[in-house]
């Protein structure tokens, strides 16, 4: 009986420690990576969005002429309420208390004035 219970062959059980082992380190990495990656996407700041919207900082393949140091002018009894820019122009919303009267449409381009939308409380007729 004690022949019988001798060890019969079969897989080594030191290879399979080290196959888990280098497993669970493999496993242990991507997981850190994977963090890392998430982590660093979270708290990154979008630098190329701010650079091809801001008129001051042409993008890459445009050319903008400097306009230098243009003057716009603002009737007397209006203030700028609002200003709201796009990819080519400038609105700039002028109007009393915090009622809109006038819209000038600034080139950003040139800083040219290229329209003005006045606006009244007569109504559509």
């Amino acid at each position: 009986m004690s022949e019988q219970m001798e060890q019969e062959p079969g897989p080594s059980l030191t290879l399979l420690k080290w196959i888990v082992g280098v497993l669970g380190f493999l496993i242990i990495l991507f997981v850190v990576v994977i963090a890392v990656t998430i982590y660093k996407r979270m708290t990154a700041t979008d630098t190329t969005e701010m650079v091809t919207s801001s008129p001051a900082q042409p993008a890459v393949g445009k050319s903008y002429a400097a306009f230098g140091d243009k003057r716009i002018p603002i009737p007397d009894d209006m203030d700028v309420i609002s200003l709201t820019a796009s990819e080519s122009r400038l609105y700039i919303m002028l109007g009393t208390e915090g009622a809109a009267r006038l819209i000038l449409v600034v080139d950003v381009e040139t800083g040219d004035v290229i329209g003005a939308l006045n606006l009244e409380k007569d109504g559509i007729q």
